[in-house]
């Protein structure tokens, strides 16, 4: 007899049935829905999770659709986060899931009651809002796991890992996050990042490219998706426990 779950299929096999209760009632709030937060939220959903909440203020670009799941010629213009709904609730129909579009920040963080969720990712690209929500975490005891840079490389195959924000070189995301929490007393943050070496040649002839593609942080979709994958598979492993 078909069942809602019979999608989780070949992952619950590999399960006990507390593992899989355990992802069915985690409580996870993403913020950002661009190219790895998007890809996050996918891979979140076919892994099981059925409560997600999204943030994202933003709109699609067409520069988006190199790199971001929830981008095509059809949907540009949109809400990230209306369309990143659709699409989680086609794999998952029976998914709990709230968007926010807003841009989090001082004005509006009261909107969202972080006390609510068991586990806070941090896919923002704002620094200030992330900073903002990293404090918000530790305010609210919530557990929260923020994403680096994925930008500005190509080259080799992708690896980025998890780990305390205080062991972290090379990311330029890393060590503006390490000074702040040097400078808030945080003794303790995840992110996820890499140590592979920023490609950044200019491009020279402007004949084909715009002003504004050249002068934004260059961006693969390997490396976005390879970020996104690691996030989920710390993600899950944290709540199963295994």
């Amino acid at each position: 007899m078909k069942t809602k779950y019979d999608y989780l299929n070949r992952f619950a096999q590999m399960l006990t049935e507390t593992q899989l209760n355990n992802i069915f009632q985690c409580k996870i709030i993403l913020f950002g829905a661009g190219g790895v937060g998007g890809a996050v939220a996918h891979f979140l959903v076919r892994s099981g999770i059925q409560n997600l909440d999204v943030v994202d203020f933003d709109k699609i670009d067409v520069t988006n659709i190199n790199r971001q799941l929830i981008a095509n010629q059809n949907n540009v213009g949109k809400l990230k986060v209306d369309e990143l709904k659709n699409q989680l609730l086609s794999i998952n129909p029976n998914l709990n899931i709230n968007v926010f579009a807003i841009k989090y920040s001082k004005e509006n963080q009261n909107e969202i009651n972080l006390s609510n969720y068991d586990i806070i990712i941090d896919c923002i690209d704002d620094v200030q809002a992330k900073k903002l929500l990293i404090i918000n975490s530790q305010m609210a005891n919530k557990y929260i796991l923020c994403a680096t840079g994925a930008g500005n490389r190509y080259k080799q195959n992708p690896h980025f890992e998890v780990t305390d924000i205080f062991k972290t070189s090379y990311d330029p995301l890393a060590k503006i996050l390490r000074k702040f929490c040097t400078e808030q007393r945080i003794k303790k943050l995840d992110v996820c990042y890499t140590k592979q070496e920023l490609n950044l040649k200019k491009i020279t002839n402007f004949d084909n490219f715009s002003k504004k593609t050249c002068n934004t942080i260059g961006s693969v979709v390997y490396y976005p998706i390879s970020m996104a994958c690691t996030i989920c598979a710390y993600i899950i492993n944290k709540i199963i426990k295994d």
